[in-house]
């Protein structure tokens, strides 16, 4: 399984001082300091886990889910989400029904329905 390091709430952390060559090709070793989640950085910014590892591991289960956000950036497109803009702080609201929980993100509410606010585009208040 690939986790993008930039979509993930894992704070993976680079154990090797230099880059590790073999017959697989080169790579990096990283590690969660929060869950201890290990795995190797072929491609920048993406984290190779074992695959048999579940697919939920791609959000960290020990990292705490903010009260409120602020928003450094908003890519998507609709009027939903004309009031995420860049500085602009929101309160994270349950998960919706039907929804996954903690997958790349949190819920916040939009102009007029909740929204999902991707890990990248957002830092804690």
């Amino acid at each position: 399984m690939r986790i993008d390091r930039r979509q993930t709430t894992h704070n993976f952390e680079k154990q090797n001082l230099v880059t590790v060559r073999d017959r697989t090709g080169t790579y990096d070793f990283y590690k969660c300091s929060l869950c201890g989640l290990t795995g190797k950085q072929y491609f920048m910014g993406i984290v190779t886990v074992s695959d048999r590892i579940k697919s939920t591991s791609a959000m960290c289960p020990k990292s705490k889910i903010p009260q409120r956000i602020r928003i450094t950036q908003c890519r998507a497109i609709g009027k939903a989400f004309d009031n995420l803009t860049p500085g602009s702080v929101h309160d994270v609201i349950e998960t919706p029904e039907g929804e996954l929980a903690r997958l790349s993100g949190v819920w916040v509410m939009g102009v007029g329905e909740p929204v999902k606010v991707l890990v990248d585009e957002y830092e804690e208040e």
